[in-house]
């Protein structure tokens, strides 16, 4: 089965969430549930620190997409330091133009 740490911490109305492990199916609820309780909680920009992340699938795709759109057209949903592979599978799915992409 597969693993998902998530560390968020807040400043304002800006979360910086670290990711470690992978985002798919069995994982994209914890993910999902942490996204919502930060947007519940006022925050508006979120920055997923993805460097420790090995594995991205359409659930999670969707997830990011889905969050987006929650966020408003004035949110940002960044992802920052996203391993290549996880890039790549963004850019093909066309998900990459919809989130603010990040280096290091």
């Amino acid at each position: 089965m597969a693993e998902l740490d998530l560390d968020p911490s807040v400043v304002g109305a800006s979360a910086h969430v670290v990711v470690r492990g992978e985002i798919d199916v069995a994982t994209a609820p914890q993910l999902r549930d942490t996204l919502q309780g930060l947007i519940q909680a006022g925050v508006v920009e979120i920055v997923l620190d993805c460097r420790g992340l090995g594995f991205l699938d359409s659930s999670g795709i969707g997830l990011l997409v889905a969050t987006k759109k929650r966020l408003g057209e004035q949110g940002v949903l960044a992802l920052e330091a996203a391993p290549a592979h996880v890039r790549k599978v963004l850019e093909l799915t066309g998900v990459a133009s919809e989130l603010e992409i990040r280096p290091e």
